[in-house]
């Protein structure tokens, strides 16, 4: 197991003792559900969040707070954990997707659950 996903194994922790639940309504494959949230745990803007954290002092994350892009839209097991983990880190993140910009600050997302 590399650096990014032990790392991202310690936020997914961190963030279910604050309420995170794997939403996997939206997963197409015929899997159990154990597996559906091993898949979610492996989207890319997970792992990019954690890659920034890792990274923060060289990346100058601590002052103007960590960005993402996605060409494709974002999932709602993804929003809710980006939410979670703004709260939980005290930092602004942002993520472009297909359609807008979701500005997550204190668990809150611009869009307000709508997109």
């Amino acid at each position: 197991m590399n650096l990014i996903s032990r790392k991202l194994k310690e936020l997914i922790g961190q963030l279910r003792e604050i309420g995170y639940v794997p939403d996997t309504s939206s997963s197409l494959h015929d899997v159990e559900e154990e597996h559906k949230e091993e898949q979610l745990y492996h989207h890319s803007k997970k792992l990019a969040l954690v890659f920034a954290i890792m990274n923060e002092s060289s990346l100058h994350c601590r002052r103007t707070g960590i960005k993402i892009m996605k060409n494709i839209r974002v999932c709602v097991d993804c929003h809710n954990f980006m939410k979670l983990a703004s709260n939980l880190l005290q930092k602004d993140i942002v993520v472009r997707d297909s359609n807008r910009f979701h500005h997550f600050k204190d668990g809150i997302c611009s869009c307000n659950d709508y997109w």
